[in-house]
């Protein structure tokens, strides 16, 4: 059994366990048991896991306490979402067509992890491919709503306090809306800040791996290995107030009231803390980048997932995933080219938008978690922000009248990752609340 200290870490930061494993305080194996005993005993409920490396971890995690620290991340026990390979553990990518596949050498992202001494302690539970089918897992505070997806495992199982840190990818709304209704920070990087090599994917001009965690904090220190980096910066903890606008944006009619007065809220909160907040309005096509991310996500789809939907195990993929490719192989050429064209028009006014504020606050959903697991949500408040490849973090701020959490947007320009974390680490000072569900307030 793992000695209290090890068990209560997790109420911690991934920094401050990296430091009491370093330090001799507890050992890598010690936390790696408390976080899969907390996922076993949680795995009926919760279904967070496509599968738990159990022999794997904790022979991994006893390396660990042989070896001098070995990175940023030594002897912390994470999650990886399910779309990217892993040696050591099979890789299915959400869909029974590749039911026990082994891949032979790890994504990039697991292999930076590992190399930073992150021990591996499962593959986390994805809806199929990413894109249809939702997977079994529920959400940490109600098992009756949805977690969202398609990171959904990666999601829930931080919100659930198993492990500190998992990896995402978002192709639509795949890392912000989990976050948002489990309740834990979501991070999606800029487009192609991150290396997708290895990570299952359909589309190529949206597809971005991310992180989950519960504090901005640590996904900043995540994001710096996921980048190759031997060091990390911190975030600052007395940086000035930034410039945030404010940003309902044109689809604000469709988020219920509690969100609307939650966004209200922060804004509200932020001005007072020093902040300067504005309102900067939103510029003309916006309204019609819903419209394009379908039109970019489904040509993309249709010929990246070509090869299942023609493979012997065809008849193993969702019907809605086959309807779907089917779908995007009739989106012609000229209709795929223009919606291209005019996202590259949004982007360049939205970087001019932004280019006043440090960062843009939003609505991450559009209210608390939906009951039932047949959908895993409404994504139309973080579409756009795929299409556009700018960075996005999802912040939980409070509970909605359901007693689920409710979690704002913060939007940065295009490759200002690590302005957006500064931000948001200020902002998270401000209004954020604490949900883990072991300790809910």
């Amino acid at each position: 059994m793992p000695n209290a200290s090890a068990a209560d870490a997790f109420a911690s930061t991934a920094t401050d366990c990296v430091r009491g494993i370093t330090s001799g305080r507890w050992t890598s194996e010690q936390m790696v048991r408390a976080s899969l005993e907390r996922a076993i005993a949680r795995e009926e409920d919760l279904h967070a896991w496509a599968c738990l490396g159990v022999e794997e971890a904790m022979k991994e995690a006893r390396q660990r306490d042989r070896q001098t620290r070995r990175g940023l991340l030594h002897g912390l026990p994470i999650g990886i979402k399910d779309l990217s390979d892993t040696q050591a553990l099979p890789t299915a990518y959400g869909s029974p067509a590749y039911a026990g596949h082994r891949p032979f050498m790890d994504a990039a992202c697991v292999a930076l992890a590992r190399a930073a001494g992150a021990v591996i302690l499962g593959k986390t539970a994805t809806v199929e491919f990413g894109a249809t089918r939702p997977c079994a897992t529920t959400n940490p505070h109600n098992k009756l709503h949805t977690p969202g997806g398609s990171s959904a495992g990666s999601a829930a199982a931080v919100a659930d306090g198993q492990i500190l840190l998992a990896t995402g990818t978002q192709t639509g709304g795949s890392i912000i809306r989990p976050a948002a209704f489990c309740g834990a920070v979501g991070f999606k990087p800029t487009f192609g800040a991150l290396s997708p090599a290895g990570t299952k994917g359909y589309s190529w001009s949206l597809d971005t791996v991310g992180a989950f965690a519960t504090c901005v904090s640590d996904v900043a220190l995540f994001f710096d290995v996921l980048r190759g980096r031997d060091e990390s910066t911190p975030l600052s903890s007395a940086g000035p107030a930034p410039r945030i606008g404010f940003f309902p944006g044109p689809f604000a009619d469709r988020a219920d009231p509690a969100a609307m007065a939650v966004l209200d809220q922060v804004a509200a909160r932020c001005s007072r803390a020093g902040a300067m907040v504005r309102s900067p309005g939103w510029p003309g096509g916006f309204e019609l980048s819903l419209d394009w991310h379908r039109t970019v996500s489904r040509y993309e789809m249709g010929r990246s997932l070509l090869p299942e939907q023609c493979s012997a195990q065809a008849g193993e993929l969702g019907p809605t995933l086959l309807s779907e490719i089917e779908r995007g192989r009739h989106v012609d050429d000229e209709s795929y080219v223009r919606a291209k064209a005019a996202s590259l028009d949004l982007a360049v006014a939205i970087e001019a938008l932004i280019a006043d504020h440090d960062v843009l606050l939003t609505l991450a959903t559009p209210g608390e978690a939906p009951a039932g697991l047949a959908s895993t949500g409404d994504a139309t408040f973080n579409l756009s922000w795929s299409l556009l490849g700018l960075p996005c973090l999802s912040l939980p701020v409070a509970r909605g009248p359901l007693g689920l959490p409710l979690s704002v947007q913060l939007v940065g320009a295009r490759h200002g990752d690590r302005q957006l974390l500064e931000a948001a680490h200020w902002i998270e000072r401000i209004a954020s609340l604490s949900l883990n569900s072991r300790n809910p307030e």
